[in-house]
Order: structure tokens, then sequence, then C-alpha cells
């Protein structure tokens, strides 16, 4: 989770110190590639005593960052208003933070699947401006 962090911080001054120039999508995809391959440690790791990260993918030609989680959780904890809490978590843990927020203002997609212990998908994003927002996968 350290190394995370650290990519993170890196990733977000190098983006800032290019914030006062137009956004590069460029410069974003190798600050992303160089968060991915810190991030790429983490997998397999639980997250909190629910999530697990399962993993990470970029696609600087499709503008696309899409995280994987599997979330663990009994029957019970996915009953009325699940799906708003792993919103509201992923709009706080990414829509917000400057260095996502500026790539989805730029046209990225910034996402993320969160696959249940009962087979339930759970796509979130986010849209310009820092909010976050979900979508059932059939």
């Amino acid at each position: 989770m350290r190394a995370l962090w650290l990519a993170t911080t890196g990733a977000a001054a190098v983006l800032a110190a290019g914030s006062a120039l137009a956004f590069e999508d460029a410069q974003f995809c190798v600050a992303a590639k160089e968060f991915i391959r810190s991030a790429a440690g983490d997998v397999g790791t639980w997250t909190d005593r629910l999530t697990r990260n399962d993993g990470v993918e970029i696609g600087c030609d499709r503008k696309l960052v899409h995280f994987k989680r599997y979330y663990s959780a009994p029957a019970s904890a996915l009953r009325e208003g699940w799906k708003e809490r792993q919103t509201e978590t992923w709009e706080s843990a990414y829509c917000k933070r400057s260095i996502w927020r500026e790539a989805v203002d730029n046209g990225w997609i910034v996402s993320a699947t969160v696959t249940t212990v009962t087979g339930e998908r759970l796509w979130l994003a986010c849209l310009p401006g820092g909010k976050g927002f979900h979508r059932v996968i059939p």
C-alpha cells in the first residue's frame, strides 16, 4: 500500500508540474503507467476487510484507466444501499483526486469493476468535475 501511495504522489507531482500548461494525454499516460507499475505489487492484497485489489489496466490509445476489485461481503451486506456506498467510496478515492479528475475532465475514462462474492458486478466511473456514478453490469 505504501508503494501505491508513493506512486500516486509521484504521478500527481508530475502532472502538477505541468498543470499550468494544457493537459497532455501523453504525459498523463506516462504517469498513469508508472502508477500501475507500482500498483502491480498490490494485486491480490485486501484494501479493507471486504475488498481485494485485482489489478489495474490502462489503454492510452482509448484514454482508459480501469481498476478491478473483488468484494467479499455476506449477502446481507449487498442489500439496500451497498451500490451507493461503493459509489461514495469510489468518488472520494478517485473522482475527487486531482490526478484522476483532470484526466476525466480531458476525456479519459477512469473506472472500476467490483465483482461481488455473489457474482454481481458493479461498474463505477468518474464524471467530469469529480462526481462518481455506478451501473450494474448484467
